[in-house]
């Protein structure tokens, strides 16, 4: 069972106050909580609300039972926040104090000194929070509050502790002298079992076992991951200042003496689920995961410490053991919410324990739509993305307490072998006990735990058994005169009935159970229907008897309970009594139902409190019929339509009806008929009427809304603002001054006269004076003549301040400034107007006398310098254009529109020997000196030196054509002579000796490729076999084990022998019949290695590398393990063999190949350690036998070259 401590509590950084004054805390308010006692810390933070809160009863407490008997320390619940940061001493004493207490303690407390509270008033608190008596003995503790900020505070009234402004900053609850006498030691020192230990990221403190130890109570635990603390629970920096403080965790008696508790180790090997659980093969949650993710770490199994490493070692997650029910403890009898985490909800929203009995039950949600779901440690369900879909609540006290006795039946079982026919007996014979899992052929003889559990050997649950109903057959009377069986009603009323899955046997005509089952699975039999005879007898389809049954004995029938069938019974405010679904189902009448807000109600209407007592009652409450409303006429609303606040307007302009149903949105502005707003065929809304004596007897007045109107001296309707509403339409303006306006606009005098009338108003708005927006002038330049032009020279602006030629050259911001270089504004710009503005320069700017020619184009002079693209090109002949591109008439009118635009000029082609000289063979030769043509026509002899021009002529210097030369492509070619009979030969050795190398290089491809294939699958392995190794090496001499080094070495090396014996077959499989070997060693020395053979030659470098590294380190590393070295070292062989007849096989084929390999080799240092392999294993000597001696010459193995 988990630490109350596992889930870190709300912390509050040390440096979020630097006040001295002792914070102030809350006062509680009432929470709809089941039970005092039944709220436990959340496993992670939550926000704190006034819902979570607890009721605190301020009464005084009545002595507690045996069975309950406790220390009035541990009376209060944990809570959150003061008190968990204030843990150290208080902290840890309280913690002392619960299992002092818990270690059954049974003095009551009212034998030591009274629980009424009124004891400590008066008192002060002293150091580490204890509250001491006149003669020195500790009375109180406090358990709310920081101690040292609460020194010397004076103790009131119900043990709080108030601050000058009476707001509460401490509480104290009394302490038992004896308890406390006991638990100070233990408080004293436990602080020290979280030194050394470092911080997790929740802020929890662990053991090596993954058990929490305590827990970061000062400072951000995100922060602190990884630091530990000192002795005395202090986190220090590098600099040794104090940055956090971390307390020990508060054990309770539930996680240290539960049966059947299993250690982490126990968690070894078992694989994590998804949801973050680890399961037995019977599926029952044993630990679960609480560091990491769970759907990460799922398939993960732990370590015998609880720790989830990856393939690396690292820790990537921890798992711990389970919680335990709490109703597993047979001496509590109080369910927490807690402790539901985990357990399965069923069908009828219940959830049950071991026994079967109900420890919590649904009270938001459909039970049918969450069976199987798992509630968690606040009791709600969540969905996959975290939503609340549901929410649980712990059973009543009642239905705890008959847990309790389930529990007590559960364990008298304990000890009790079982029989074949998987029942239990007592020494009388009677059955008070059945096995409900597991065969009972296999287990008859093995005997239950006291929580009704068989047990193996390995501690594993093999079986589970419940106490049986016992309804004797015969009573004993007071007298002590045994009573007769006969009272039992006969088993023939049974004939023909089934049994239902909890074994009753249900009357037909009554609905009471008259019979039980005796004998068998109640489950299985109502799941096959079977039905009893006249015997009792359960019956299956092949005539054996699978059950029996027996008759309870007749009693009178109780009145059902007023609440019988109702779940989640709980007070809401006004005393109404309401179910899991939100139903008002009854009504408090008795007891205070503001003091029980929240608490649940049972079965019966009755109200308890933590201790049992019944502290109010409630009566069964049903809706009263309302009485048939007339029927009201609606046809006056045909054709009208809602508004958006949901009025339908009358005609007189006020509301008569309003919309009752549907969304306002979807219904304004759509017609009403007979009372509903439809959309086309279906209702979407409806309306109803507004009483007469609610509606409004006249519509708004146009001043509705507006007060303290008056008219002022211009005849305006002025507000208190002096804002201008509404203007004077009837009367006279000036001797209605100051007179007051109505809602209405009526203006009236002190007597209420009518005087005149006004209207609403609104005067024009003032247009503003629009300012220039000079960012168009944003960037532009001022030029000489004070202009601001862009960079066209276009004009768009000028200086209208400052010296324009001084600022030439300046640019403009885009407020119309110009800035000189002292940052000052030297002057200002303006736009130009509109009718100023200079425009840009055409298109036809300088050509004065352009006009249209011929064919559309413009001319000016005869320069083409553009071309008509609107209008008749032929009409437009010899018509000015002007410098906008317009071709005008006389008149000024434009016939059309010329554009910019100029023939592209005719490239010429000139010959490339252009500008080269002829010469004295009659060539012409280019820049690099490469022939590019010859003279074809002309004496060379006195063309020699002379220039070719730009059409391949050889002119002299005038110009004048003295010969022509001709490009080499443009000389037509000679047709060639066949090649000669040498020449063929060559050519043929050549095409021969080409396609060897060809195929060697094909060769060395598919080799590469298979040795590359084998490459990736033995690298793993050697990998696989070179961790072993190095872990054993690891591991101390008295711990390793080399028999299971041996066992996990070996098969390594047979998978990796079998891989390259494949590589091998398929190199020897490329050269079947040996002609490829027969030639190879002529063709190695013939040509040089190809990127292939390279390529070979480093796949082969690359497995000797790693098969060679692996077999010498696993034998440097097992030398001093004589059981391994001698199981091993013969079985490298395994290895390097084939490893070497792969080597052969490729020198056979690629000779080569070898020499690179060899030169690759004694490039990593492995020459040495390959030669030493070779003569370890006989190889060199077997190669030199098969006349592949020159093998190891070619690796560079041996001496000879």
């Amino acid at each position: 069972m988990a630490s109350n401590l596992d889930a870190a509590p709300e912390t509050v950084s040390p440096h979020s106050s630097t006040k001295d004054t002792p914070l102030q805390l809350r006062s509680k308010e009432p929470a709809p909580v089941l039970d005092d006692d039944d709220e436990e810390l959340p496993s992670t933070p939550t926000k704190l609300n006034p819902d979570n809160n607890e009721q605190r009863d301020l009464a005084p407490s009545p002595a507690p039972e045996e069975s309950q008997s406790q220390a009035s320390g541990s009376a209060a619940p944990p809570r959150s926040g003061f008190f968990s940061r204030a843990l150290n001493i208080p902290g840890q004493l309280t913690s002392a104090l619960s299992s002092v207490a818990g270690r059954g303690s049974t003095k009551p407390v009212d034998d030591v000194l009274p629980l009424d509270l009124s004891a400590l008033k008066g008192l002060h608190v002293g150091e580490s929070g204890s509250v001491l008596g006149q003669d020195g003995s500790p009375l109180g503790q406090l358990v709310e509050g920081n101690p040292q900020d609460l020194v010397g505070q004076v103790v009131g009234d119900n043990g709080e502790i108030l601050d000058e402004d009476g707001d509460l900053i401490g509480r104290v609850e009394i302490v038992v002298p004896e308890v406390v006498d006991q638990a100070a030691p233990q408080a004293g020192n436990t602080v020290s079992k979280v030194a050394g230990m470092p911080v997790s990221e929740s802020g929890a403190v662990r053991d090596p076992e993954g058990q929490v130890v305590g827990k970061v109570v000062e400072g951000n635990p995100q922060e602190l991951v990884g630091k530990v603390p000192n002795e005395q629970g202090e986190i220090l920096n590098e600099e040794g200042e104090m940055v956090g403080r971390a307390a020990t965790a508060t054990v309770t008696a539930a996680s240290v003496a539960s049966t059947g508790r299993i250690s982490v180790s126990k968690l070894a090997g078992l694989a994590v689920s998804e949801s973050g659980d680890i399961k037995d093969p019977a599926g029952k949650v044993l630990g679960k995961v609480v560091e990491g993710d769970p759907q990460e770490l799922a398939g993960q199994v732990p370590n015998e410490q609880g720790q989830i490493v990856n393939e690396e070692g690292e820790i990537i997650g921890r798992v711990a053991v389970a919680s335990l029910p709490a109703l597993s403890q047979a001496g509590k009898s109080v369910v927490k919410l807690a402790d539901l985490a985990g357990m399965p909800l069923s069908e009828s929203g219940d959830i049950k324990g071991p026994t079967g009995s109900v420890l919590g039950r649904l009270v938001e949600g459909d039970a049918q739509e969450l069976a199987g779901q798992a509630p968690n440690e606040q009791g709600e369900i969540l969905n996959e993305e975290g939503e609340i879909i549901g929410r649980v609540a712990a059973a009543s006290r009642k239905a705890s307490s008959q847990a309790g006795k389930s529990v007590e039946r559960l364990a008298a079982l304990a000890g009790l072998p079982l029989s074949e026919s998987g029942d239990i007996k007592d020494p009388e014979g009677q059955v008070i006990g059945r096995l409900v899992e597991g065969d009972a052929q296999d287990l008859a003889g093995q005997v239950p735990n006291d929580q009704g559990e068989i047990l193996n050997e390995d501690g594993e649950v093999i079986g589970r058994v419940v106490a049986a109903t016992i309804t004797s057959h015969a009573g004993t009377d007071p007298e002590g005169t045994v009573a007769d069986e006969a009272e039992l009603p006969p088993l023939s009323i049974l004939e023909g009935l089934k049994c239902n899955k909890m074994g009753k046997i249900i009357s037909t005509t009554t609905g009471q159970p008259i019979g039980e089952v005796i004998e068998g699975d109640p489950k299985k039999l109502s799941r096959m229907g079977a039905q009893l005879d006249d015997k009792g007898q359960f019956w299956d389809s092949r005539g054996k008897v699978i059950g029996k049954a027996q008759t309870l004995p007749v009693a009178e029938q109780d009145d059902e309970p007023i609440f019988a069938g109702l779940e989640g019974l709980h007070v809401v405010e006004d005393g109404w009594v309401e179910d899991g679904q939100g139903k008002r189902v009854g009504k408090i009448v008795e007891g205070d139902a503001k003091k029980i807000l929240g608490r649940p109600v049972d079965e019966d209407g009755e109200v308890t409190d933590q201790h049992g007592n019944v502290i109010a009652k409630a009566e069964y409450w049903e809706t009263p019929d309302e009485p048939e409303a007339e029927v009201v006429d609606l046809s006056q609303l045909n054709g009208l339509t809602p508004n958006k606040l949901g009025f339908v307007i009358g005609p007189h302009g006020v509301p008569i009806a309003r919309v009752v149903e549907g969304n306002l949105k979807e219904l304004v502005g759509k017609e009403i008929e007979d009372g509903q707003i439809w959309n086309g065929r279906t209702p979407i809304g409806r309306v109803e009427l507004i009483p007469e004596n609610e509606r409004e007897k006249k519509p708004e007045g146009p001043f509705a809304g507006l007060e303290n109107l008056v008219v002022n001296k211009d005849g305006f309707v002025e507000d208190a603002d002096g804002n201008v509403v509404g203007q004077v339409t009837e009367g006279d303006a000036k001797l209605l001054r100051g007179r007051s306006v109505d809602e209405d606009g009526d203006i009236i005098d002190k007597f209420g006269s009518v005087k005149g009338h006004a209207e609403r108003y609104e005067p024009p708005e003032e247009e503003k004076e629009v300012e220039d927006d000079l960012s168009i002038l944003d960037g532009k330049m001022v030029n000489k003549a004070g202009n601001v032009v862009d960079a066209q020279g276009t004009v768009f602006g000028r200086i209208i301040s400052g010296d324009g030629k001084r600022m030439a050259g300046r640019k403009v911001d885009g407020q119309g400034q110009v800035w000189g270089d002292n940052g000052k504004v030297i002057g200002k710009a303006e736009l130009i107007p509109g009718a100023e503005q200079q425009k840009a320069e055409g298109p036809f700017y300088g050509f004065d006398n352009a006009e249209v020619g011929k064919d559309g184009v413009v001319i000016d002079g005869a320069r083409i310098i553009g071309r008509v693209i609107e209008g008749d090109a032929k009409r437009l002949f010899g018509r000015k254009v002007d410098e906008d591109g317009d071709i005008l008439d006389k008149n000024g009118n434009t016939l059309g529109r010329a554009e910019r635009w100029e023939p592209e000029e005719k490239k010429r082609n000139v010959n490339p020997m252009a500008g080269r000289k002829v010469t004295r063979e009659g060539e012409v030769r280019d820049v690099d000196g490469n022939l590019i043509g010859k003279l074809t026509s002309g004496n060379l002899a006195t063309l020699i030196g002379k220039e070719i021009d730009d059409n391949g002529s050889v002119v002299d210097n005038d110009g004048n054509k003295l010969g022509e030369c001709t490009l080499l492509e443009n000389i037509p070619e000679p047709e060639p002579e066949g090649p000669s009979q040498q020449e063929l030969d060559e050519q043929r050795k050549l095409d021969e000796e080409q396609k060897k190398i060809d195929d060697d290089r094909q060769l060395a491809k598919r080799m590469s490729a298979i040795v590359g294939q084998t490459l990736d699958r033995v690298q793993p392995i050697c990998k696989m076999i070179t961790d072993l190794v190095e872990k054993a090496e690891r591991t101390p001499k008295e711990e390793l084990d080399e028999e299971k080094l041996v066992k996990d070495v070996k098969p390594l090396l047979e998978e990796g022998n079998s891989v390259l014996q494949e590589c091998n077959g398929a190199i020897r499989a490329l050269d079947p019949d040996g002609r490829i070997a027969a030639t190879a060693k002529a063709r190695a020395a013939s040509h040089e290695a190809s990127p292939e053979e390279y390529a070979l030659a480093d796949k082969l470098k690359e497995m000797t590398d790693t098969v060679v590294r692996t077999i010498d380190n696993a034998r440097r590393k097992i030398a001093d393990m004589p059981h391994a070295k001698k199981e091993l070292n013969p079985l490298w062989g395994l290895l390097s063999e084939p490893l070497f007849q792969i080597i052969a096989a490729v020198g056979l084929l690629l000779t080569g190949v070898l020499g690179l390999v060899g030169r690759l080799l004694d490039g990593l240092g492995l020459g040495p350690i390959v030669n030493r392999l070779l003569g370890g294993l006989g190889l060199d000597k077997l190669l030199g036998g098969l006349g592949l001696g020159s093998v190891t010459d070619a690796l560079g193995l041996t001496k000879k070259k």
